[in-house]
């Protein structure tokens, strides 16, 4: 089974990319949508996170407070990377148990939606990885009407991230995603050149 890591920098179109690759019949799974899940709850992780940030990260039914961590490592790059190598290590566990299960159901494909794919080292796991690109005026403006945030918010968040450059040059595959930019088409060539789709 082929394993594809999706990464990007935030407001770039990653999800959106991931719905045109399971028109063609490739299964995925997004590993903010897991870390969504552990901070949902009482366990390891949130308890890990609590121990670095503080009670204000916890909320009264033991969850995680998502904007208040957001707002504490989205302004420092040491934070940030001290949240992920706390978070990570439960992350990859549950994608791991997840692509080996669907090895076992025979798909020839699975797709790994990460945003913190080099962050977390998951780019090892993967044998191939596809990048998504996109105008940074354009990014900011998505961040603003999909998470509510300001744009000066906005702007530091991806500050805070790699850049497109970065990117390009530790990828197999980029997808350009503006709004010209023909997704569809550029996903079918990935597939192809994966030996996916004749």
């Amino acid at each position: 089974m082929i394993r594809i890591g999706l990464t990007g920098v935030s407001g770039s179109g990653k999800s959106y990319v991931t719905k045109v690759f399971a028109k063609y019949g490739v299964s995925s799974i997004n590993s903010d949508a897991i870390v969504h899940e552990l901070y949902s709850s009482k366990n390891p992780c949130t308890e890990a996170i609590v121990r670095l940030f503080g009670d204000s990260v916890l909320l009264s039914d033991h969850s995680v407070n998502r904007k208040e961590l957001a707002s504490i490592v989205f302004a420092s790059r040491e934070k940030l990377l001290l949240l992920n190598q706390t978070v990570h290590p439960f992350v990859l566990d549950r994608i791991n148990k997840v692509a080996e299960e669907k090895e076992r159901q025979g798909e020839r494909a699975f797709l790994i939606e990460a945003p913190q794919l080099f962050e977390s080292g998951l780019q090892e796991f993967c044998d191939y990885v596809v990048s998504v690109i996109s105008d940074h005026q354009i990014r900011v403006k998505r961040l603003v009407a999909r998470d509510g945030i300001t744009k000066k918010l906005a702007e530091k968040r991806i500050c805070n991230q790699y850049s497109d450059s970065f990117f390009r040059e530790h990828s197999d595959f980029c997808i350009e995603n503006n709004e010209i930019d023909d997704l569809e088409k550029q996903v079918c060539t990935i597939l192809t050149k994966m030996g996916l789709l004749t």
